[in-house]
């Protein structure tokens, strides 16, 4: 029981981050085409912050490593 409540800890963040990176990039991509300055912006910021904090948390353990 309690493995499962870390792996949902350890695991749960990766989903998060990627639905808003995908979300933002949809956001960006419609807010382009249909030429809405201000939602592809936010489409722009939200896709950068999720592929960011994706990527923040997969190297995360590779940190506390070298530590």
């Amino acid at each position: 029981m309690i493995s499962n409540i870390f792996a949902f800890v350890r695991f749960a963040p990766f989903a998060i981050f990627l639905f808003v990176a995908i979300a933002g990039a949809f956001a960006a991509l419609i807010g382009s085409l249909a030429g809405w300055v201000d939602v592809a912006e936010l489409g722009k910021l939200a896709a950068g912050c999720g592929a960011l904090g994706f990527f923040v948390w997969a190297f995360i353990p590779a940190f506390i490593r070298a530590l």
